[in-house]
């Protein structure tokens, strides 16, 4: 079955109410019918309703869609992609354990590694994104994170390298695939031990849900992860889940049309007047193209430009008076946004100092021509020049 189909499967197709969509049982409580079935309902844990928190049906459903989607075997939720981050870490590490994580990762990953595992006696290092793996994994090293593209600077890794090394050191290897989804690239087929995705971005694609999933490829992986979730009191609503298998639906088409605009919209941009450089590893000059060209099949919708540092003082003018795009942290929904990044914080200052400033692009499902035309206006603000000189 095309992936396309199977996007539109009934996943809930067990359930005694057949419809083409699945209802969210909103309860905390699960009825059982008697005695012997009520102190038998922790054995329902892993694939049936014991408690509200720990499954519902429409939780169920999308664990099905997401284990298929990522080509995995299970599938667990979490309130969010940071905490779906979370709970791959506690469920590897001990104390005494070190965990790699790449420098271009998401931020909050990070910052978590160090004021959350830190007190644990968990030591977690950065690492740059093309380093040598092997120069960096010792025997304390229980898990490595990867990322690709970087959250900002969009720096691509060699994932099937460092998967490689690590599981060579007996480390295993998780992967955040977010940006590209799992129709772009399929974590665990790569040897990824756990995928990773943030469901608030594009698969549910409507900016209205979060959460985060964790795929593997195995059952014992699934049942340790399950296991700590509940100890984590994870648990994620009937509603949210019911949207997110609505944008599951659409996925394909959403993310087709926005990568494809996204795309179009990085090579105009490489060719106007006050954009020093664009980041986008689909581009064919990026330094991450030959890595994105060998082990994805598709790109995602956001990307990242450089501006000339001369005129840095206009870039609220830029980002502050657009007609379509919005200024706002997240991405993978239907409306464009503008993220602006202090890359000389949030990277090696040395390395970024005079780069100018960077801002991130995450693509709707706007028209091309419309969002070309605020980002032309923009420009020429940025330039110094006035609104309608791009008209």
């Amino acid at each position: 079955m095309k992936t396309d189909t199977e996007l539109l499967k009934n996943w809930g197709d067990d359930l005694p109410f057949r419809a083409l969509t699945v209802p969210p049982h909103r309860g905390s409580t699960v009825l059982f019918d008697t005695v012997a079935e009520f102190f038998d309902r922790h054995r329902q844990f892993y694939d049936g309703y014991a408690y509200g928190l720990y499954s519902h049906p429409a939780a169920r459903a999308l664990e099905k869609a997401i284990a298929a989607l990522e080509g995995g075997a299970r599938a667990v939720l979490a309130p969010s992609g940071m905490a779906a981050i979370t709970l791959v870490n506690l469920t590897v590490l001990s104390a005494g354990d070190e965990i790699l994580i790449p420098e271009s990762s998401y931020g909050p990953s990070r910052q978590a590694a160090r004021h959350l595992l830190g007190p644990l006696g968990i030591v977690a290092r950065d690492y740059a994104p093309d380093a040598d793996m092997n120069d960096l994994l010792s025997p304390r090293t229980r898990l490595v994170w990867v990322e690709a593209p970087g959250s900002f600077g969009m720096e691509m890794q060699d994932i099937p390298g460092i998967v490689a090394a690590a599981h060579r050191a007996g480390a295993a290897v998780a992967s955040d695939g977010t940006w590209a989804s799992p129709l772009g690239f399929r974590a665990l087929s790569h040897g990824v031990d756990f995928a990773v995705q943030a469901l608030s971005k594009y698969i549910s694609g409507h900016s209205d849900v979060l959460m985060g999933s964790v795929a593997v490829a195995d059952e014992a992986r699934f049942r340790s992860l399950k296991d700590r979730s509940r100890t984590l009191g994870y648990g994620v609503s009937p509603d949210d889940c019911a949207l997110t298998l609505r944008g599951l639906g659409t996925l394909a088409v959403r993310l087709d049309r926005q990568a494809a605009t996204a795309l179009a919209l990085a090579e105009w941009l490489s060719t106007q007047t006050g954009v020093t450089r664009v980041l986008h590893p689909a581009l064919p000059g990026d330094p991450g193209h030959a890595l994105w060209a060998r082990d994805f099949t598709g790109a995602g919708a956001i990307f990242s430009m450089l501006l000339d540092p001369h005129h840095a003082a206009n870039l609220p003018a830029f980002l502050e008076n657009c007609d379509v795009f919005r200024i706002g942290a997240s991405w993978g929904g239907l409306h464009s946004l503008f993220a602006p990044a202090d890359m000389s914080v949030l990277r090696d200052p040395v390395q970024w100092a005079d780069a100018g400033p960077l801002v991130r692009i995450g693509v709707g499902l706007e028209a091309f021509e419309d969002l070309q035309r605020d980002l032309a206006r923009g420009l020429a603000r940025y330039r110094g020049a006035a609104r309608d000189a791009a008209e």
